[in-house]
């Protein structure tokens, strides 16, 4: 392996505690577990006259969620009024740069089709439009994060991204198996969103705190939301589906780095940000800005400063760029937990950061 540089133990210990105290940052602004037997009175209906979030005895539930309590939420569309489809949100409109997770009860195969389960984030009803986050584990068997506007042409969302089943799978030493299940069952779903440039809002999906593969998904249209509530999903066409949750927390999210505040400009036309999210597990996105067309590389090293993977290593124009790393080095073994560091180079120019990947 290449050697980078070499990181003294007591200064990897410091940037280890560092991340620790980015994660701290972030402060809860809303949960909800029910427990009150009642649904928080901030709930509110997104669509007019749409059924309205209760809260139900987990009995209720087709089956029970470990450690959820007595109580869950139950939403659904009741009279198929909304064909179908039910959205529950809280939150300001003003609300960005947040996460929002929950025990969500998703459907497999369900009898009448697709049935889909999932959260909302950016929610503005007097924009017509919000994100969401829907398992759709039947035929498609995907996690389907998309728009809700469309385009009257084709009736397609503007915006949409599926995170395939096929694609997804949780690595167990030499072993692979589905991420997704293959039965009904309640399964943590949480989404990351945030606004990274003037021009871009970005969003990382998890599934059981796993980071579904291609995230993050970045919204550069014209007409993307980027504030609002945040809230439950369900939709079955047509169908009256039970949605059930719990266990919701919405945080903010704690900027990771001066170049997060900068929203990702660098000034000086070039520079490398910090790798978001940081610590990480399994993946993470790096972004980066050159001044002028030329032969660029970056590299992943670790604390010896051996080389672990080159992630870019070609001609590229001048302007933002992006990349992800998957924890994995150039013979596509994945790496160990710890501290690694990635180095830019265009030119004369060369910048590095730290990251820490968590398992």
């Amino acid at each position: 392996m290449k050697s980078f540089f070499t990181v003294p133990k007591t200064l990897v210990l410091m940037l280890f505690i560092g991340a620790f105290q980015i994660v701290a940052a972030q402060t809860i602004v809303f949960s909800e577990d029910f427990e009150s037997g009642t649904a928080n009175a901030q709930w509110q209906t997104y669509y007019k006259n749409e059924d309205a979030l209760v809260a139900k005895p987990m009995a209720n539930a087709p089956k029970a969620l470990t450690g959820g309590g007595n109580f869950v939420g139950l939403l659904r569309d009741s009279n198929v009024s909304f064909a179908g489809s039910a959205v529950a949100i809280t939150g300001a409109l003003s609300s960005k740069d947040y996460s929002i997770e929950a025990d969500v009860y998703c459907y497999v195969n369900n009898a009448g089709g697709s049935a889909y389960t999932g959260l909302v984030v950016y929610a503005d009803s007097s924009k017509k439009d919000f994100y969401k986050m829907r398992v759709d584990f039947d035929a498609t068997d995907r996690i389907n994060f998309s728009g809700l506007k469309s385009d009257p042409a084709t009736f397609l969302p503007l915006f949409t991204k599926d995170f395939k089943g096929v694609d997804n799978k949780v690595v167990v030493g030499v072993d692979t198996s589905r991420l997704y299940p293959t039965v009904d069952g309640w399964h943590k779903l949480k989404i990351e969103i945030r606004n990274t440039s003037a021009t871009q809002t970005s969003i990382w999906c998890y599934f059981n705190g796993t980071l579904v593969k291609n995230s993050p998904i970045v919204d550069t249209t014209s007409a993307r939301v980027t504030s609002g509530s945040f809230g439950l999903y369900v939709f079955q066409n047509n169908l009256s589906l039970p949605g059930y949750y719990d266990n919701i927390v919405v945080k903010t999210l704690a900027p990771t780095s001066v170049s997060d505040n900068n929203n990702q400009i660098f000034p000086e036309g070039f520079g490398l940000g910090q790798n978001y999210p940081n610590p990480f597990n399994p993946e993470t996105r790096i972004s980066y800005q050159i001044a002028s067309s030329g032969f660029v590389s970056l590299a992943i090293y670790d604390q010896l400063g051996r080389e672990v993977a080159t992630l870019v290593s070609q001609y590229q124009a001048a302007g933002q760029h992006f990349v992800n790393w998957n924890g994995k080095d150039e013979s596509g073994n994945v790496v160990p937990s710890g501290t690694y560091f990635y180095s830019l180079k265009s030119g004369s120019n060369s910048q590095s950061k730290k990251m820490i990947l968590m398992k």
